[in-house]
């Protein structure tokens, strides 16, 4: 006898304590040969509240270490910054510590850096994360201002290195504080052209997560954003199992079991393609990623029907019950094991379905 995919329903929060009793009692029953694959389906959900993400800036010229969707741990290395050389032949005549501040406005279109010097007074508390608004004081006797509103993105440490050049012209460095070595070079000292000033800067994940990267004409900006394990079907168990009287009443007999998703007492049996869209999103089942090869069409409305052409949901049909346009999205409600299920589609994952 084949062993095909059912659904057993449990006491929500109990379902990975559920699938652990099963598999003890029926491996010291001997009933093993009985039973397939146990799931308890989780995928991870991102977080994206301010405290949850962890932002990094690196100019246009930095090296990143990481992509876009990728999953990173904590103390990855994610970038560098290119070093600092010097660009004609001169000698140092200023060096002086700044804080650097990044002001990102309201839904992150824009940016605005402020040099502010490390005497002027910096206020206590501005952190990254920190909602300011225009006319918010940075120093202690307001001489530098925030000009918009938004939130701090970045807050770092500087050298500003001022280089008199040979050509008579003065040469402007911002390079880390941290990387600058005050022994070596000091005002009056004499700099070759090409002669490294400082390393850039490299950075290192605070945080464990996954990457986005976003490009401005300025700069780029990682963040790591925190993930977090959500059940996809609170309650629900996925067994694949023989349909025998042995095997039924053993699950039966578990403590926090309710009973198998069923019609007329008797238990569903999971389509091929149902169960197949379950391994698929929770990564246990490869499939094709045809995204870029999918025209993509804006003319769908919502309530209209339209068939899943790839992804986990491939060959499914639903109805649409949202659209963002704006990133080119919608949900859609396809019908899994007798239940409604909202799934976030791209427009490429979906086509009209021709009458």
């Amino acid at each position: 006898m084949r062993k095909e995919w059912y659904v057993l329903q449990a006491y929500s929060g109990m379902e990975n304590k559920v699938k652990e009793l099963l598999e003890e009692k029926y491996r010291m029953l001997g009933f093993a040969h009985f039973f397939g694959k146990i799931i308890v389906p989780e995928i991870e959900e991102l977080d994206y509240s301010n405290k949850k993400v962890e932002k990094v800036f690196v100019n246009n010229d930095s090296k990143v270490f990481t992509k876009k969707g990728k999953d990173i741990k904590k103390g990855d290395v994610i970038a560098k910054e290119a070093d600092f050389f010097a660009k004609e032949n001169g000698i140092i005549t200023s060096l002086k510590n700044f804080r650097r501040i990044i002001i990102e406005t309201k839904g992150k279109k824009y940016s605005t850096t402020y040099l502010i010097p490390e005497n002027a007074g910096i206020l206590a508390g501005l952190r990254v994360g920190k909602d300011v608004k225009a006319g918010m004081p940075f120093t202690k006797d307001a001489s530098f201002e925030c000009e918009v509103d938004g939130e701090i993105g970045a807050i770092e440490k500087v050298k500003k290195v001022i280089i008199d050049n040979s050509l008579g012209e003065k040469d402007v460095y911002i390079v880390p504080r941290s990387n600058f070595d005050s022994k070596v070079f000091r005002n009056g000292t004499e700099i070759s052209k090409g002669e490294k000033l400082a390393e850039g800067k490299e950075f290192k994940a605070k945080s464990s997560g996954r990457v986005d990267v976003r490009e401005t004409a300025m700069r780029k900006e990682i963040r790591i954003i925190k993930t977090s394990r959500k059940k996809l079907f609170p309650g629900y168990i996925f067994i694949e199992m023989m349909h025998v009287k042995e095997a039924e009443n053993l699950v039966k007999s578990i403590p926090y079991v309710s009973t198998f998703l069923n019609v007329g007492g008797k238990p569903i049996r999971l389509k091929r393609n149902e169960i197949r869209a379950l391994l698929r999103l929770i990564g246990e089942e490869d499939y094709e990623d045809k995204k870029d090869k999918t025209e993509i069409r804006i003319d769908y409305e919502i309530g209209e029907h339209v068939k899943i052409i790839n992804g986990p949901f491939e060959f499914f049909t639903g109805k649409i019950k949202n659209i963002d346009l704006d990133k080119h999205e919608v949900n859609v409600s396809v019908s899994m094991f007798g239940r409604e299920t909202d799934v976030e589609l791209g427009l490429s994952e979906i086509e009209k379905i021709v009458e």
